[in-house]
């Protein structure tokens, strides 16, 4: 009798000689009832895992049938076949029944069935929906059970064999789960290079190992599992060989027992950061200060003093506008700050003009912008000593209108938020950021504080606060790049320039692969290339059909598009090499920033002293862009790291990704162009069962 999900109970005692049955539902299933018949092994292999809420115990048995044309195989328990292979009792956890078998049948079975019998001596079964598939004779890799293949440790060097179960729908881990073992031998092995693998073979079993390699000398390996390390190193020479082929033996159902057939073992990529860091020297530039201000005349005196103080040039002596409006003062404006510089460039220290304008007239600030724009900007892109650029300090709010200063010249004050708590553009030319965004200040917000703030509002918060909740600048200092005298540099107008800082460059063979591991925060590096270089001047104007007249790769006319970038960024670099196959690839950093401003501010809030630092980056053009660049020139290097890998041998070869899991099918060079490569390697402590879906 056949009842899926129902037991038969009897209840006690027994009436008039009759038993009383109830139908329970206990809920059984099968999880796993697979059967898979191989004809060039002549081996039937059968899976099942069962559970049920009662009814499954020690005296519970999994059973199969199958039919041939040689007979029928009644119901047999499993446990109880002559077995071609290991099969290990297992234990799949309460209220469950697993096993495993592989039998040898020398015909093609059919009507395969697998079933639970709740006890070996009762009649009560429940059958399963079994799966059965039969794989045909043909190729080792398409047709055998059990694939044989190599890998390597990280150094290349140290070799371990694995065993792969092979079924139609049970997985690798899933037969080994269930209790299979399977017995191998590799031996004969010998390494070399140019191993011809069909890329319809992802393991390369099965392959014939050629005579021309050299053999290692090594003893045959064996195991029971499913990996296991040879065990010497291969030798320093053959560092440049690219596989080790060898002779893998298993077992099967076939009258000889055992099966023979080549096996290799290909290297892993040879991978390295290819570029570690951008070295540019930052340091604190040479502060070259300006006050002007009326001398006939007060303007007032609080924002005077508040001027001074933020740009800590304490009692300078100014330079009198009163007569601002004669020829001669655009002239010895100019010859002051040219003076200055001339003076100060001996010292060796790149400079930046600090010029404090103290002002109610209209147009004297196009004046100072005047007299900047004819020394600034020719001085932007010299070796070190040089002007980095300018830093304005006006009493009102308004820009650089020039466009050779807008590069150059970082021109406050920036408005406090208006009513809707917005920042007008003053504060995007001008943005103040704190370190913390999270600074508490009493009463008060950071925006509200008059740090670099026009006249107006100084006056108005003083006004109603207090001088000490102004707060005042503790230190200040101009962080700029050195320049060596090979720096090279591209203007973009307002976008800002790329500097190929010191000839840093990367050198590649046409077989070399680039990998992208794009970073938390984006790096401000570029590359250019002799070819990147034709490209962008051919490129700009013409259509992809007209590229391919010029004779370009089609794949990089499709990669370009009718109007490149020039130069392009780095996360770019894998693809075009990839193309291009260049030997060379010049580094540069972009930035939009000449100089950053530091600050160390403190302020009296709430009766307490509140200190924090502050940025005051160059030109940030959006709210949405303020955190952009504002540590650029903080540090002495960029770091490049494991963004940018590069490989040198064996790119075209499988990989183990970040779980140590295997993929012969996805190569260095196809895989890893815009994706992070970070692989774990086997250890030589790893022999047994590794991690392999």
């Amino acid at each position: 009798m056949n009842l899926p999900r129902l037991a038969l109970l009897c209840s006690l005692p027994l009436v008039g000689g009759s038993c009383k049955v109830p139908l329970t539902e206990v809920d059984t299933r099968f999880q796993t009832a697979d059967a898979t018949w191989f004809e060039e092994e002549q081996t039937l292999f059968v899976f099942a895992e069962a559970s049920s809420d009662q009814g499954i115990g020690d005296p519970s048995v999994i059973e199969v049938r199958w039919t041939t044309d040689d007979g029928e195989r009644p119901w047999t328990t499993i446990n109880e076949l002559e077995m071609v292979h290991t099969h290990l009792p297992v234990d799949c956890g309460p209220r469950k029944l697993c096993a495993s078998a592989s039998v040898r049948v020398r015909l093609q079975p059919r009507d395969v069935q697998v079933r639970l019998r709740y006890h070996r001596d009762g009649e009560l079964a429940f059958d399963a929906r079994t799966v059965f598939n039969v794989v045909a004779a043909g190729a080792p890799h398409n047709s055998r059970s059990l694939l044989v293949y190599g890998v390597f440790d990280e150094t290349n060097r140290n070799l371990q064999w694995r065993g792969r179960h092979q079924f139609p729908t049970i997985r690798n881990q899933e037969a080994e789960r269930l209790g299979l073992r399977r017995q191998f031998t590799v031996e004969q092995t010998g390494f070399g290079s140019n191993l011809a693998v069909p890329r319809s073979n992802a393991y390369g079993y099965g392959v014939q190992c050629p005579v021309r390699f050299q053999a290692t000398g090594f003893g045959p390996v064996t195991t029971l599992e499913r990996a296991v390390f040879d065990d010497d190193p291969l030798p320093l020479g053959a560092s440049d060989a690219e596989a080790v082929c060898g002779q893998a033996t298993v077992t099967d159902g076939t009258a000889a027992g055992t099966f023979t057939t080549g096996a290799i073992a290909r290297k892993n990529p040879e991978v390295r950061q290819a570029f570690p860091e951008l070295n540019s020297p930052v340091q604190d530039a040479l502060v070259l200060p300006f006050f002007l201000q009326p001398c006939e005349r007060e303007i007032s005196a609080d924002h005077e003093e508040m001027q001074r103080q933020r740009l800590l040039i304490g009692n300078l002596p100014p330079i009198c506008t009163d007569d601002w409006e004669q020829p001669e003062f655009l002239s010895g404006l100019v010859d002051s700050f040219r003076d200055a510089i001339r003076e100060s460039r001996p010292i060796g220290r790149d400079m930046v003009l600090v010029v404090g304008v103290h002002q109610d007239e209209i147009g004297l600030s196009e004046v100072v912008e005047e007299a900047l724009s004819r020394v600034v900007p020719q001085e932007r892109h010299r070796t070190t000593p040089r002007v980095a650029g300018a830093f304005v300090f006006d009493s009102t709010t308004r820009g650089p209108s020039r466009p050779a200063l807008g590069s150059v010249t970082l021109w406050c004050p920036a408005t406090l938020p208006s009513g809707t708590g917005l920042p007008d553009l003053s504060s995007i030319s001008c943005p103040v950021l704190p370190d913390n965004l999270g600074v508490e200040l009493g009463p008060l917000d950071f925006g509200t504080l008059p740090i670099l703030a026009p006249r107006d509002q100084y006056l108005d918060f003083i006004d109603t606060y207090s001088k000490a909740q102004a707060g005042e600048v503790l230190t200040q200092a101009f962080r700029t790049p050195e320049f060596a005298a090979s720096a090279e540099h591209l203007d973009f107008g307002e976008f800002g320039v790329v500097t190929f800082l010191n000839n840093e460059h990367i050198e590649a063979d046409r077989d070399d692969a680039f990998s992208w591991c794009a970073p938390e925060e984006p790096l401000p590096v570029v590359f250019q290339s002799e070819l990147a270089q034709q490209s962008s001047g051919y490129l700009e104007y013409i259509t992809e059909e007209e590229c391919l007249a010029l004779g370009f790769p089609p794949e990089l006319c499709a990669l370009l598009g009718p109007a490149p970038t020039f130069p392009f960024p780095i996360d770019a670099l894998p693809e075009w090499h990839n193309q291009a196959r260049e030997s060379e690839y010049d580094l540069g950093v972009y930035w939009e920033f000449p100089f950053l401003l530091r600050m160390e501010y403190e302020t009296v809030a709430a009766g307490a002293i509140s200190g924090f630092g502050v940025s005051v980056p160059f030109g940030v053009r959006s709210t949405t862009e303020q955190l952009s660049g504002t540590a650029v020139w903080l540090e002495d290097t960029v770091q490049i790291g494991k963004a940018l890998l590069q490989c040198e041998r064996f790119c075209d070869f499988p990989t183990f990704d970040s779980a140590s899991v295997y993929h012969p099918t996805d190569p260095f060079r196809e895989t890893y162009r815009s994706s992070c490569y970070l692989p774990a390697y086997p250890q030589l402590t790893d022999d047994g069962f590794p991690f392999d879906p």
